[in-house]
């Protein structure tokens, strides 16, 4: 039998190629043998085969590691690097200052097949080395790809394209940096005995030519297997995938399928630029199915938390079906644990589960061993109940769901299955099309030994809900009723169904056993096509509808994790994501503020900014120090002589004018900027209940206020409580300034600050401020803050800000403040490897918003920071006299 080149070949001819010496690749294979990175074997002839993944961990080690005893650790954290951006240059330190053109936080590039979409380092370096070990994909990988380029100094690695364009060829660098909450490795970081700031470690660079040529290294000789990259255009297409369905019977909803995919495929990569709520695990156990493990868990845990597993379907990933079905969002308020196992692409090039391949559908082997691993990691890591464990999943997730059922009986206690198949209805992708397209009719007892025979467990068996949209033309709704089959038969239960009702249009049939417990039920969705059924709104709504995720008014995550008892109470409290939109709630402790109003000056609107109390722990952070010099004290009004006692008693009684003593309010002042004085005033003498005299004694009648035994101050201060000026003043007066309740502002990382500078606007400023490094919590952190306007037809925006911007760290340390309406960038200020800071206030006026005219939007003020290392990476932002012109209203958001 041929096999590829084995792993003490391997290592010689990696240094030969990289000019580095024999004994020093020898010495990191066995530090990555005896860490557990490399499975032990024989050396010599009998040495294991050296695969792709072998040498990618391999290449991780030489290249990251500063010394050999940093290998392992180098192969762990360089491996698991997320990717950012896709960039048209390689970056450099700068500073750049305005937005040229309206853009979105992310650059809409076409995606590029090369790159496999958005892999991991380790995952994208694997799937580099697996084409440049196919002859028939070594010359595109040597026309397309650069090099590979790894930074010692900090945790950051990139590969570079090289592309041709109007005759000039460049370079387009896909970064990868930390994910959020990840360490850095032990050299770099303090808490391990390294050091922030390593000083002269240098990068790493190997050239395309290079790659390749340890790439060839674990080929097969005379392979000539081709792999399928991706639905994109240069090395696949629809047409080769469509000819995996050999029946012509089964090709034509197969290619309806996958033009649904490629469709859908634009909206899925724009989800998946989105920042994620979820958390990768790299290390779970031996992972013979190759996924990936992704984790929610809330920042608190109800008593005896649960687990939830959910498994995605073909084309989606952990993060994109998560949005979709808002199952973090659930945990967030109900207090229980989610697990996201992940298809890889070099797996499934649909990233489908492998549901009908013989190896992933057996107990302790391929994809299902995978996914236990993972189940126990989560319960022995957060402390879950081993009693409260389900699996969920659409389509071949669910599939999947199928097999974990069957497989695991004595792990899960129940689990859902949407728009999918029976287990063991098919061996081989012939037959899986054959079922999906067409369905398979088998006796109930069939497809009950088939479960009852695939695990050693002989009940109690686990309860299983079934959902499908019978207008579903990928996976025939027939199956539904196979799996209730199957399921009824290994619970013992009648074919027909205990009872039946509608929600919401929607059919619902429910199983009970003879203990009269619901152990099945079927969710017949009408009208939906394949997908998940979701209701993202209302109190309880969760989830955000798109490509297979569908909005029928009918939740299925809400309606399984109540079932699941799992949502049940009152949700917690919990802050809404960031990543997620927000949502009204309502309070049963106090009412919540008025809103502001904005001024209208012609045809401008200037947003009010009403200052609020500060967070506990949170003190309202003052401008700089050059700042502080340049404040002034507002003017005191000027006392109004001419006006009666009668009318400055009962505001003052009202407590509007509190801390001015006996004298008038100025002339034209008062609550919202309106003379009620000199209005009441007037209207008293108009009535003649008080004399124009200027010799009128200021403490009225009888010096009690009241006029013709009237107690006009006390009927006033009354008719302000009622109308809530009362109280409001009495607040406000109380409330120290800081935080944003009330302030007509939402978000998080913002603060309304009481005192701005003339030179800034006449009122309060918003105070932002976001961090990165500190205590090695790096990554980007992203704070923001946001209201409603309704624009006009021409309009502009105008501010004052002052920034302070700290990036210094290293060439890719990044801090930037950034503007933006409906999420779409007008004004920037963004520091690469730099401080950038303005001393005085510099004022944005003219910013035109015409391409967003007529419209409802969310203006937003954003400050980030990105460190890769254990410094502190920041950025300030104080801005104040913000104004719209051509603006029709301005809304608190939220």
């Amino acid at each position: 039998m041929v096999t590829a080149m084995r792993r003490y070949e391997f290592s010689e001819r990696l240094a030969e190629i990289l000019d580095l010496s024999r004994r020093d690749v020898r010495f990191r294979v066995t530090l990555m043998i005896t860490e557990g990175l490399v499975p032990p074997g024989p050396r010599g002839p009998g040495a294991p085969p050296a695969t792709p993944d072998y040498a990618s961990d391999l290449l991780i080690g030489v290249m990251a590691a500063p010394q050999q005893s940093h290998t392992v650790d180098a192969v762990r954290c360089y491996r698991a690097l997320q990717p950012t951006a896709l960039a048209s240059d390689p970056a450099a330190p700068g500073v750049s200052v305005g937005a040229t053109r309206y853009r979105t936080g992310a650059e809409n590039r076409r995606p590029v097949p090369l790159l496999a979409g958005r892999l991991s380092f380790g995952a994208t370096l694997t799937h580099l080395l697996d084409h440049a070990r196919d002859s028939g994909t070594r010359a595109l990988l040597a026309q397309e790809l650069f090099g590979i380029w790894v930074s010692r100094g900090f945790p950051v690695a990139a590969v570079q394209l090289a592309r041709w364009a109007d005759g000039r060829r460049s370079i387009l660098t896909q970064r990868y940096e930390l994910a959020a909450g990840s360490r850095p490795p032990a050299w770099l970081d303090p808490d391990r005995g390294g050091t922030a700031d390593p000083g002269l470690f240098h990068s790493v660079f190997l050239p395309a030519s290079k790659l390749i040529a340890i790439g060839a290294l674990t080929a097969v000789p005379q392979e000539r297997r081709r792999t399928v990259l991706e639905l994109g255009p240069t090395l696949t297409n629809l047409a080769n995938l469509a000819s995996l369905a050999r029946e012509r019977r089964n090709r034509r909803p197969w290619q309806k399928f996958l033009a649904t995919a490629a469709k859908a495929k634009e909206t899925l990569d724009k989800l998946e630029q989105r920042p994620s709520r979820l958390v990768e695990v790299a290390e779970f156990g031996s992972n013979p199915g190759n996924l990936r493990m992704l984790t929610y868990v809330p920042a608190t845990l109800a008593p005896a938390a649960g687990l939830v597993v959910v498994l995605h379907g073909c084309t989606q990933t952990a993060a994109t079906y998560d949005y979709g079905t808002g199952w973090s969002q659930l945990a967030d308020r109900y207090g229980f644990a989610v697990l996201y196992p992940e298809q890889r692409r070099g797996n499934n090039p649909l990233r489908c589960f492998n549901w009908f391949k013989p190896g992933d559908m057996e107990r302790d082997a391929g994809e299902p061993l995978s996914i236990r691993q993972m189940v126990e990691h989560m319960i022995v890591s957060h402390g879950l109940d081993r009693s409260r464990v389900f699996v969920t999943g659409l389509s071949a997730g669910g599939a999947m769901t199928s097999v974990l059922l069957a497989t695991y009986p004595d792990v899960f206690a129940g689990g859902a299955i949407i728009a999918a198949v029976p287990y063991k209805c098919a061996n081989g992708l012939q037959e899986g099309f054959e079922v999906i397209f067409q369905g398979c009719e088998r006796p109930a007892q069939e497809w009950g030994d088939r479960v009852r025979s695939a695990s050693p467990h002989a009940g109690p068996w686990p309860k299983v809900s079934v959902w499908h949209g019978d207008a579903d033309q990928t996976v025939k709704p027939a199956n539904a009723e196979e799996i209730l089959k199957q399921w009824a038969d290994v619970h013992q239960l009648p074919a027909l169904h205990s009872a039946e009702e509608a929600l919401n249009g929607h059919r619902r049939r429910v199983w009970r056993n003879a203990g009269g417990e619901d152990v099945m039920e079927a969710y017949t969705i009408a009208g939906m096509p394949h997908g998940a059924p979701i209701h993202p709104f209302g109190p309880d709504g969760c989830g955000v509808a798109g490509p297979f995720i569908h909005d029928v008014g009918l939740s299925s995550t809400l309606l399984l994790a109540r079932s699941w008892g799992l949502a049940v109470g009152a949700p917690a409290a919990a802050p809404a994501p960031e990543a997620e939109p927000v949502r009204e709630q309502t309070s049963t402790m106090a009412a919540p503020p008025p809103r502001p109003a904005p001024r209208v000056i012609k045809d401008a609107i200037v947003i009010e900014t009403t200052p609020a109390p500060a967070k506990a722990g949170r003190p309202a952070e003052e401008p700089p120090a050059a700042d502080r010099a340049s404040k002034r004290p507002a003017a005191e009004p000027t006392p109004a002589l001419d006006l009666g006692a009668l009318v400055s008693q009962s505001l003052a009684a009202a407590g509007l004018f509190k801390g001015r003593g006996t004298e008038g309010a100025a002339s034209g002042g008062g609550p919202l900027g309106i003379d009620i004085e000199g209005i009441l005033t007037k209207s008293f003498e108009a009535a003649g209940l008080l004399k124009p005299s200027p010799e009128q004694p200021r403490s009225g009648t009888g010096g009690q206020g009241s006029v013709l035994g009237i107690d006009i101050p006390a009927i006033l201060a009354k008719s302000f409580e009622a109308a809530g000026l009362l109280k409001g003043a009495q607040q406000a007066s109380a409330q120290p300034a800081g935080g944003l309740a009330g302030s007509g502002w939402a978000g998080d990382g913002w603060q309304c600050l009481s005192t701005g500078s003339a030179d800034a606007a006449s009122g309060p400023v918003l105070f932002g401020y976001a961090s990165s490094g500190i205590g090695c919590d790096v990554g980007s952190k992203v704070r923001s803050v946001s209201r409603q306007l309704t624009l006009g037809r021409a309009p502009c925006l105008r501010y004052v800000r002052k920034l302070d911007l700290s990036a210094a760290v290293n060439m890719l340390t990044t801090a930037a403040f950034t503007v933006l309406v409906d999420g779409i960038v007008v004004d920037e200020v963004s520091a690469v490897g730099m401080d950038y800071a303005e001393s005085e206030w510099t004022e944005r006026d003219g910013i035109d918003l015409a391409g967003f005219a007529g419209r409802t939007v969310t203006l937003t003020f954003e400050v980030s920071a990105n460190a890769n290392v254990c410094l502190e990476v920041f950025a300030k932002a104080w801005v104040g006299g913000i104004l719209v012109r051509e603006a029709v209203s301005a809304d608190a958001a939220g």
